[in-house]
Parts: C-alpha cells; sequence; structure tokens
C-alpha cells in the first residue's frame, strides 16, 4: 500500500520549510528523520487509496517517528502507566522465556508469536489457572515496544478503569472519553488479560462492546493485533457478540483461539 508525505496536515507541528525546495519537500524538527523515506521528515502519512478505502483520507504517524519516539522513551526509561509492563520487563521479557514441557504455554506463544509476526489478528486464549497466559501476553507487547510499536498490557478492569476517568472531567467528558478510546483502540498490539474478572454493569458492557468491536474491525482490517486470556473452560461463556467474533474463520482457521488444557505451572516452581 503506497503512502504519501503529508504536507497539508504541518501546522503546529513545528515544521521548517527549507528555503527553495519544493513545497512538499519539508523538515520536521521532531522525532522523524529528514531523510526518512516514508514522510520526509514531516512525521505524518496519508495511504494512496481509492475513495472508499478504509485508510482514504486518514492520516497516521509515519512509522519511523514512532519508532524513534518509543526507542528514545524506552531508553529513558518513560513509560505510560497504561503500558502496563515497567522497564525490565520490557528490556528483558523475550519469547524465549516461556519454557517447554511445564504446560502448554509454550503452544499458546507459538500461535501468538506467529499471529504477532503477521501483525494483526484476534487471538484468544482460555484455560485454567497457571497456564502461561499472562507471560505470553507480555512478551508479545514487549517485542512490540521493542520493535517502536504502540502496544499496551492491561486487565480488562484496568481498561475501562482509565476510560471511566472521562467522567471525572468537569467539561468535556465526551472529548475526554473519546480521546480515551481513542487510545486503546488504536494500538498496534494490545494485550487484554482476565476477561472474564469483570463486573457486568450496563456502563462496563457498553463500552467493552465498543472497545472490542474496533479492535476486531481494525483485525479483519489487518492493521492491528489483539490478544485476549480468560480463565474459560469454554468459549460459550463468551457473550454472544465477542464469541462470534473470535470465532471468525479467519482467525479460528489460523489456531487463534486456543483451549489450555495443561497442569498449573506455578505448582512446579523451583522453591527460589
Amino acid at each position: 500500500m503506497n503512502t504519501k508525505n503529508i504536507s497539508s496536515v504541518v501546522a503546529g507541528l513545528n515544521v521548517v520549510q527549507g528555503g527553495g525546495q519544493n513545497p512538499s519537500a519539508l523538515s520536521y524538527t521532531g522525532d522523524c528523520s529528514p531523510t526518512c523515506p516514508e514522510c520526509n521528515g514531516v512525521g505524518y502519512i496519508r495511504f494512496d487509496v481509492p475513495v472508499g478505502h478504509p485508510k482514504f483520507g486518514k492520516v497516521e504517524r509515519c512509522p519511523n517517528a514512532q519508532a524513534s519516539t518509543h526507542k528514545s522513551s524506552l531508553q529513558a526509561g518513560e513509560i505510560d502507566p497504561r503500558v502496563g509492563l515497567t522497564a525490565d520487563e520490557v528490556r528483558n521479557l523475550t519469547w524465549g522465556l516461556v519454557k517447554k514441557g511445564v504446560n502448554q504455554a509454550n503452544a499458546a506463544c507459538d500461535v501468538t508469536r506467529r499471529a504477532y509476526m503477521t501483525g494483526h489478528g484476534m487471538v484468544f486464549m482460555y484455560g485454567g489457572y497457571g497456564q502461561g497466559k499472562s507471560l505470553v501476553l507480555k512478551i508479545a507487547v514487549a517485542a512490540a515496544l521493542n520493535e517502536g510499536k504502540r502496544a499496551a498490557y492491561a486487565n480488562l478492569a484496568g481498561v475501562l478503569d482509565d476510560i471511566r476517568i472521562a467522567y471525572d472531567e468537569r467539561e468535556n467528558k465526551m472529548t475526554e472519553l473519546v480521546r480515551r478510546m481513542e487510545w486503546w483502540t488504536s494500538l498496534d498490539v494490545l494485550a487484554i488479560d482476565e476477561l472474564d474478572k469483570v463486573g457486568q454493569t450496563e456502563w462496563a458492557r457498553e463500552r467493552i462492546f465498543q472497545l472490542l468491536d474496533a479492535r476486531y474491525q481494525r483485525a479483519v482490517r489487518q492493521e492491528a493485533l489483539t490478544v485476549i486470556a480468560a480463565n474459560y473452560q469454554s468459549t460459550d461463556e463468551l457473550s454472544g457478540y465477542l464469541k462470534s467474533r473470535i470465532e471468525d474463520n479467519r482467525f479460528i482457521a489460523n489456531g487463534y483461539v486456543i483451549h489450555l488444557k495443561g497442569t498449573d505451572g506455578r505448582k512446579s516452581m523451583p522453591k527460589n
């Protein structure tokens, strides 16, 4: 998919236009290189697609600018609390940490890593406690952050708590709500843990549907990856709308629905 440089969105972005240059040849004094082949330093791109395409008319951050920004933040130890990982976890969590022979965590790791490499999809892993679900989710997020992608790991209740803060705003509540929802839905990789640990109030159900439906739509459009974990014993425990989306043949045919039935790995942890 081809992209075009953005010259029409640079107002207010601290852009300096070189004298005598083509108006589209701009140098951005911020977080992307003036020699970037994607944006020429502007930091933003738009897609050269026909009318009707999901990306028509949309402006996105240049992937190289994102990588530069995230790497600088990681090196400085500055991580948005919503990311859900410590700086040490981002540095040290790798796919190789998941061991074989303890339970089925290695199978979940292999599937999640495969989905991660494609860059999109919706993975759902379910089963009892001690299956390594949380570890696999965190590793996927750490891998994404280290590659300059926007990613976060969170319990679903934590996501709802962040969104609920919008209602504490005295003014512009709707703007804040949209902004917070957009933060979660726009991530390249979102790992949601403990799907089953959320109260089922009408407000919570509505927000969960909005979030997961948006992530599903982005997965189908091959734009983002969502990995979900729950301590369910059957997908029948899912709400109807979510079960339908998770069992979309585009996901299930790739093995993205994983039932973990191994032994509790925590019982085999060494004494020290």
